[in-house]
C-alpha cells in the first residue's frame, strides 16, 4: 500500500478499507445462510483482488489492492487490512447489519470528499466504479431466502436497497 503519503494515516485508512467494507456490508446485507454467505465473502475476496486487473490504469486502485505476483507480501497486506477493519468496525461500536450499513453508506462519502481533494476526477470515478462492482458481485454471488438450494433470489431486495444507497451516495 504506497499510495499513504498523500494522505494522512486515518484518511488512507478510510480510502482503502471501505472497498472491503462494502463487500463485508453487502454480504452481510441479506439472509443467504452459511453456504450463501460462504459464497459472498469469496466473491468479495475474490472481486478485490480482480479489481486490479480491472483497473489497471487507475494507481489509487493499484495501491490499495493486494499485489497478488507476491502471495506472502499480499497475504501480509492483506491480513493489515483486515486489522485495520476490525479495528475501525469496534472503535465504531458496529454491531448489527444496520450499523454496518449506516457506516459504510458514510465511509464511501468520506472516502470520496478526501478523493476528490487529491486525485483526478478519472481516479475517483474509478473508485466508485469499483465499489459499486464489488456490490454487486458480492449481492450476485448467492440467492437469498432458499431452501437446499431451491427457490430464493440472486439480488435480494435488502440487498438491492443498500445497492441504491450506494449508487445514491457514489453518484
Amino acid at each position: 500500500m504506497g499510495k499513504m503519503e498523500n494522505y494522512t494515516e486515518s484518511e488512507w485508512e478510510i480510502v482503502s478499507s471501505t472497498p472491503q467494507l462494502v463487500g463485508v456490508a453487502m454480504a452481510g446485507a441479506g439472509s443467504s445462510g452459511l453456504v450463501g454467505s460462504t459464497k459472498e465473502m469469496f466473491a468479495s475476496a475474490r472481486s478485490l483482488m480482480t479489481a486490479r486487473k480491472e483497473h489497471a490504469d487507475n494507481s489509487l486502485i493499484q495501491s490499495i489492492m493486494p499485489d497478488t505476483s507476491d502471495p506472502k507480501k499480499a497475504m501480509s497486506d492483506a491480513k493489515a487490512q483486515r486489522d485495520i477493519v476490525m479495528g475501525r468496525l469496534k472503535a465504531s461500536g458496529v454491531k448489527s447489519s444496520e450499523d454496518l450499513q449506516g457506516f459504510i453508506l458514510k465511509d464511501c462519502e468520506k472516502a470520496v470528499a478526501i478523493l476528490e481533494q487529491k486525485e483526478s476526477p478519472e481516479t475517483v470515478n474509478g473508485y466508485k466504479k469499483m465499489l459499486l462492482e464489488v456490490a454487486e458481485k458480492v449481492a450476485n454471488a448467492a440467492k437469498e431466502g432458499d431452501f437446499l438450494g431451491f427457490g430464493g433470489e440472486r439480488f435480494s431486495e435488502k440487498e438491492q436497497k443498500l445497492f441504491a444507497q450506494l449508487k445514491n451516495k457514489l453518484g
